[in-house]
């Protein structure tokens, strides 16, 4: 997809998981369970309507780690502390960090646009200092809504009145956000792997 010249944009938005980073939360492993990532798997992340409730704050990471709990024969104060830890010290894919930086720091206003739970907001953010590399951060666990038709706009009004889809690029995962934000008049980028990213830029973006 040929965006053209970066200029014409004031705004990029970015989605996190698989796209600022492709690292697994809760990878820290206790030594007493080591089923920790298969019970994790099978009893949160495959089960579609916990996370569904995880990621609208219908549940919070102590609601989930109480399932854990009941799984893992550790105490919940334990799994929930452990949960803690695997989000601190996340891997980034570095192209597109690096470029999310790089627009800020020639002016362009940037956000993190996310469906994600409240250990996001919580741990991630702020062990990875991310409010301090975006203008905003939209995490749908805060707003009680995980469509991201409702979520950019909120980003938008947050980063100023002349912020709107005619302006802003998306960079995200997958087919389906991408083509939604194009359909609401945004260009957008689908991102599967920083290779494939800076060779966009290289041969598609002026």
């Amino acid at each position: 997809m040929k965006v053209g010249d970066l200029s014409k944009f004031k705004c990029v938005v970015f989605d996190f998981g698989f796209t600022l980073s492709s690292d697994l939360y809760f990878k820290v492993s206790p030594p007493e369970c080591p089923e920790w990532h298969d019970i994790i798997q099978e009893h949160v992340f495959a089960n579609r309507p916990v996370c569904r409730m995880w990621m609208t704050n219908t549940l919070g990471l102590r609601d989930i780690a109480a399932i854990v709990s009941d799984h893992a024969n550790m105490d919940i104060s334990a799994v929930l502390e452990t949960m803690e830890l695997g989000c601190r010290d996340l891997d980034f894919n570095e192209a597109v960090l690096n470029f999310a930086l790089a627009q800020r720091s020639q002016g362009k206003r940037t956000a993190i646009v996310t469906a994600n739970m409240d250990v996001f907001s919580d741990v991630v953010v702020p062990s990875h200092r991310l409010d301090e590399k975006f203008d905003v951060i939209i995490n749908s666990s805060d707003y009680g809504e995980n469509d991201k038709r409702a979520l950019w706009p909120i980003a938008f009004k947050a980063l100023g009145d002349d912020i709107h889809y005619g302006n802003s690029l998306l960079i995200e995962d997958g087919s389906k956000e991408p083509e939604l934000f194009r359909g609401c008049g945004g260009f957008a980028y689908e991102y599967t792997n920083d290779e494939s990213f800076l060779r966009w830029l290289d041969e598609d973006v002026l």
